[in-house]
């Protein structure tokens, strides 16, 4: 297996200095500390603080739209991209495989709401998840309904605001994914099961 860049392996530094410490901890002497790395290779790579946070942030969302990917089928269908938005959104729970990345991204809040700069990654992936929704065949009005409420289930679970859980959670996944589906199927069409369920 390849070793990862130098690059990666500051991210991976930085995101580790994060999910123990919070974002205040985030400066480039304990980035260079936490990986073994010289501060002039920090600043090499992202300059300052403030950059690293916003790749930090960018590598997070990459491996969101990995999961999102995966989750797509190999022929087109009418609702699939949200539906693979929502498995992938879904599994960001704290008790489901990727709740490193949920952790990083509570620690990341701070540093990225300080001002309209650091939510810009975010904000157009958000722009680019609502258009490929948008595009999915479904009605736009339900479309835009069910990306809100999957983007509320997962701030719901990120931030820990009364997330449904049990058979409650699996019952409001169930009702998306057959929001996610043409009117003609949305009942008799079983919801397609996201991984990680039991």
């Amino acid at each position: 297996m390849a070793r990862p860049s130098k690059r990666q392996q500051l991210l991976d530094a930085a995101a580790a200095l994060v999910r123990r410490d919070g974002a205040a901890a985030l400066t480039l002497d304990a980035v260079a500390a936490e990986a073994g790395l010289s501060k002039a290779g920090v600043v090499y790579h992202f300059g300052g603080v403030e950059p690293l946070v916003a790749a930090l942030l960018i590598d997070v969302l990459q491996r969101f739209d990995e999961r999102v990917a995966t989750r797509l089928p190999d022929e087109p269908e009418v609702g699939a991209y949200a539906r693979a938005y929502l498995a992938a959104s879904a599994e960001e729970a704290p008790d489901r495989p990727h709740a490193a990345e949920q952790h990083l991204m509570v620690g990341l809040l701070p540093a990225v709401a300080g001002g309209p700069a650091g939510l810009g990654p975010l904000r157009a992936r958000a722009a680019e998840w609502s258009r490929a929704i948008g595009a999915d065949g479904l009605d736009p009005v339900d479309a835009t309904l069910l990306r809100l409420a999957i983007d509320g289930l997962w701030f719901a679970d990120l931030l820990g605001l009364a997330p449904p859980t049990g058979p409650l959670r699996t019952a409001v996944l169930a009702r998306l994914d057959a929001l996610s589906r043409p009117p003609a199927c949305a009942a008799p069409c079983p919801p397609a099961p996201l991984r990680g369920d039991p």
